[in-house]
């Protein structure tokens, strides 16, 4: 059985994918290199370092570390400046009743997020209660896609990998729980050629009963 679940955050608890999308396309304005939403897809669950590396592309060397510090340092005030409008009524559709589902039955959750503003998030979209454990992302040396964060989360839950599940909707956190033997949820067609073990195409289409038979049915294979 199911004895844990691990969530990102991002695009999977809240939609705060857009909110990073304006924060870095404002910075890319600013600096005059292009980015679209697709881009940033990709750059969700990428550490600081490597999302400016990834934004400034061939222009990379043009820029000192001190200089790409600083790019991260904008994009995250920029950032934190949008969450500060963040309430309860921005959780994603369906999340609320699925995380509901999952307390009902006794069964632990973590949050492995790669933001730094994971903490403040949940508070303000008032769902805190739900996570025993949420991966301080400070003690984390290896970001997305390695999966140091999603093996830590299941660490502090005191649960073996392998029977728990981990939801994401990002590419990097997806090639990370695909390294692992956990079983792999993942929330948008862009993921499909990653071949998680459950995909949907919205939060709305998860269910917790479904998920419990799509589980048993992989660990009885």
């Amino acid at each position: 059985m199911i004895e844990a679940v691990i969530f990102d955050l991002d695009g999977v608890i809240a939609d705060t994918v857009e909110l990073y999308y304006i924060a870095t396309k404002r910075v890319a304005d600013e600096i005059g290199v292009p980015f679209d939403r697709q881009l940033n897809q990709k750059l969700q669950g990428m550490s600081r370092q490597a999302m400016v590396e990834t934004l400034l592309g061939e222009k990379a060397h043009e820029w000192s570390e001190e200089e790409k510090r600083a790019l991260g340092d904008r994009r995250g005030r920029y950032y934190r400046e949008l969450i500060e409008q963040l309430s309860p009524s921005d959780v994603l559709p369906g999340m609320r009743e699925f995380l509901c589902d999952i307390q009902r039955d006794g069964v632990p959750m973590a949050l492995a997020s790669s933001s730094s503003n994971a903490r403040v998030v949940v508070e303000r979209l008032g769902v805190r209660s739900f996570f025993d454990v949420i991966v301080d992302v400070k003690t984390i040396t290896r970001m997305k896609p390695d999966p140091e964060i999603f093996l830590t989360a299941a660490k502090h839950l005191y649960v073996n990998p392998r029977f728990c599940v981990a939801i994401e909707d990002g590419e990097a956190g997806m090639k990370a729980i695909k390294q692992t033997n956990m079983f792999s949820v993942g929330i948008g067609n862009h993921l499909a050629s990653l071949s998680p073990d459950w995909l949907v195409q919205r939060t709305e289409q998860l269910a917790w009963d479904e998920l419990k038979v799509k589980f048993m049915k992989k660990a009885g294979q």
